[in-house]
């Protein structure tokens, strides 16, 4: 647990600075320089993006981080692994490009609106779809290698500095939105080749095609679990993303209404955050368990992910109750209506992350599977909810959608893995802690704050804090943070 400590602590610290330069992009810059048209652009193209190269890629990234320790060999270039990955690259990037060419017609008619936004700009997909195929791979290459902190900083961090500094400057000197939205969609392109460098940095860019290894047992295996775990890979992504493209086909004037779910959606998805961070960082060490057939690690990886994530997102769950209509009042009047959404997507959030890795613990075991068809089935519930929804109402339905489905699909996967494995990711901490954080929500929203909304929100925050941490003390939570800070080492490899 150690390095996964390490590792998980340092995604985590660089998530959450991504997070705060998320927060100046996404509430104080964006909505402010960009019309909401402009902005629901950038964030249907991002989410067309990330939908397409997960399809095209086909399950390729956690087939990598299941199959890499049976490849692993430094001294024979990992028997050509990086070569093969290279060449599905190309094939699967170079595939996904003709099909949305194809289909770049039809798309311009079904997110048409009043601009006509998408059908002058959305063959930006091409590039960036390929890009961001062989920055899926590379960033699970990369975590097998046990480095799952440079694609986080990459991708958390420089990409939002990158974005940060562009939209500053179309603030202070503005271009025409075409030049604008070339040089947004080059930044992901820009965040790809650093990955590639670092690995050819840090001594693992050796493709070693010549030692290549696939047996024909071996490649039939690899294919049979990725694509039953292309459904789980997708799920991972689909919630917010297959919301937005819903949101821009259905609603009139799509672009706009995709802008205004897009902030509330980051308000909620910060919940998500120090999930995604552990998990990034456990994968590997959830996949060596299991070859090990170490119980007793999985089971310890579980329960404490579990209440550490129920901890740090039900503290962020309820700054968020107490704070929402403040954090609202810092952006334009045309967003107000988004308070509830990010409420409903917040809750939605703080569930998943109450159950720990249990998809990572299912996705990299025998039974994955499970993980594929419940993954699916997610994908369908999301999918006809946000339909039925959104017709009904509005940008709401959609944030209604992904709770639903998340909170049956994650029951549903608690329950296996307690009837197949005995793994539970409660016990007595996780009730005192949840009991702990409403009495912290009920007492904050007793607050009869009125000195504008910056202060209210620091105001609250502190608050929250005051009341949280001498709970998560008394349990050991901070004393396990504290003792991961001390013993921190970066590993410049």
């Amino acid at each position: 647990m150690g390095s996964l400590a390490r590792q998980a602590l340092l995604n985590t610290a660089l998530t959450y600075v991504g997070i705060a330069l998320g927060f100046v992009n996404v509430v104080l810059l964006y909505p402010k320089v960009l019309s909401s048209e402009e902005f629901g652009l950038t964030r249907l193209l991002v989410s067309m993006v990330v939908m397409a190269a997960q399809i095209a890629q086909l399950g390729a990234d956690n087939t990598i981080n299941r199959y890499f320790p049976y490849f692993r060999d430094p001294a024979r270039a990992h028997r050509g692994f990086l070569s093969m990955l290279l060449l599905f690259g190309v094939a699967v990037g170079l595939l996904a490009m003709l099909v949305l060419s194809v289909l770049h017609p039809w798309l311009s008619q079904v997110f048409s609106d009043r601009s006509a936004l998408y059908a002058r700009y959305g063959l930006l997909v091409l590039p960036l779809v390929f890009s961001e195929i062989f920055f899926l791979l590379l960033r699970s290459y990369s975590r097998s290698l046990r480095r799952t902190v440079q694609p986080t900083f990459i991708r958390e961090f420089l990409l939002r500095v990158l974005q940060t500094l562009l939209i500053a400057w179309q603030a202070w000197r503005p271009m025409p939105f075409g030049s604008f939205i070339v040089v947004y969609a080059s930044l992901f392109l820009i965040c790809t080749l650093v990955l590639v460098y670092d690995l050819y940095l840090a001594g693992h860019w050796k493709p070693g095609w010549t030692g290549r290894w696939l047996p024909a047992r071996m490649r039939r295996s690899m294919v049979a679990y990725g694509g039953f775990t292309l459904s789980a890979s997708l799920a991972g992504i689909v919630l917010g993303n297959m919301d937005q493209l819903m949101i821009g086909a259905l609603l009139g004037d799509g672009l706009k209404y995709v802008a205004h779910y897009a902030v509330a959606f980051y308000f909620g998805s910060v919940i998500a955050a120090p999930g995604r961070a552990i998990a990034q960082a456990a994968l590997p060490h959830v996949a060596d368990a299991w070859k090990r057939r170490d119980d007793n690690a999985l089971r310890s990886m579980y329960l404490r992910s579990a209440n550490m994530q129920t901890f740090i997102s039900g503290t962020l769950f309820v700054l968020l109750l107490g704070n929402v209509d403040d954090l609202f009042l810092l952006l334009p009047a045309e967003y107000a209506g988004g308070a509830m959404i990010a409420v409903v997507i917040g809750s939605a959030y703080f569930l998943n992350a109450s159950v720990g890795l249990s998809t990572s613990i299912i996705s990299m075991s025998r039974s994955y599977r499970v993980d594929a068809w419940s993954s699916m089935v997610m994908l369908v519930i999301n999918a006809v909810g946000n339909y039925f929804l959104i017709l009904a109402y509005g940008i709401a339905g959609a944030a209604w959608a992904t709770l639903i489905s998340l909170v049956v699909v994650n029951g549903y996967r608690t329950y296996f893995l307690w009837r197949r494995h005995g793994l539970w990711p409660f016990d007595r901490v996780t009730a005192i802690l949840v009991l702990g954080l409403t009495g912290s929500s009920i007492v904050v929203s007793w607050l009869p704050l009125a000195f504008g909304p910056l202060i209210d929100i620091m105001f609250r925050c502190f608050m929250v804090l005051l009341l949280i941490l001498p709970l998560a003390h008394r349990f050991g939570l901070l004393k396990e943070g504290i003792a991961l800070i001390s013993n921190l080492r970066i590993d410049h490899r």
